[in-house]
């Protein structure tokens, strides 16, 4: 791994969702970061009247609709996280958030993302097939399976609701090849499937939680 050391200058937690490190621009798109951000009177009265539970979000988070691009200039930001973002779009708009990032960011400036992995939930399917399959027919339980299909279509592949929050179901299925070449194709170098909170990013360990498929490259 190129340890290049990173360029001075802004981080963006993009999709921060509760995880709001100090030292990072702290950007989410749904509505209730809106709201909290942008209304934050009229949040803590709906809030103060039960119509709303409280929320992480407060007036620092900065909201952006990301569908919109990234609204910094070109060659400014040193180094980008997005922990579960990437999947909450389709392709075509993951695919420009991707060179938005490499806009934005320096060069040598780093780019992280983490998704959920393709590849471990279809495993999970074949694991459950192939266990249904090797009892006697009589005994075969396909409940597993419909359940198992059934969060593909509750939480993939959809598309965003009126009214709705940005994004609080996924939109696509990633795995390594597609992630890696989305980074490439976007002009990214030394892109790699990395472990857990090992990066290029010194204070990873202040913003990442999940232990996905994650993807880093280098403008």
């Amino acid at each position: 791994m190129d340890m290049t050391e990173l360029p001075s200058g802004p981080k963006l937690n993009l999709g921060c969702g509760p995880v709001q490190p100090a030292g990072w621009i702290n950007i989410d798109g749904s509505n209730r970061a809106y709201l909290a951000s942008n209304l934050h009177w009229m949040d803590n009265l709906m809030v103060k009247c039960r119509i709303i539970p409280p929320t992480h979000f407060s007036k620092s988070i900065k909201y952006c609709s990301l569908l919109k691009g990234i609204p910094y200039p070109n060659n400014s930001i040193a180094c980008i996280y997005a922990g579960e973002l990437w999947e909450h779009f389709e392709r075509p708009g993951a695919l420009n958030l991707t060179k938005e990032c490499f806009r934005v960011l320096k060069p040598k400036g780093v780019l992280r993302v983490c998704v959920p992995d393709g590849p471990t939930f279809w495993g999970k399917y074949l694991e459950i097939y192939h266990k249904e399959m090797s009892k006697p027919r009589k005994d075969r339980n396909a409940k597993p399976l419909v359940e198992h299909t059934q969060m593909f279509f509750n939480e993939i592949c959809t598309r965003k609701r009126y009214l709705g929050s940005m994004g609080h179901t996924h939109k696509w299925n990633f795995d390594e090849v597609q992630l890696i070449e989305m980074f490439e194709v976007s002009g990214f170098s030394c892109v790699e499937r990395m472990q857990f909170q090992k990066s290029r990013i010194p204070d990873i360990d202040c913003i990442e939680r999940s232990d996905f498929l994650i993807v880093e490259g280098i403008k």
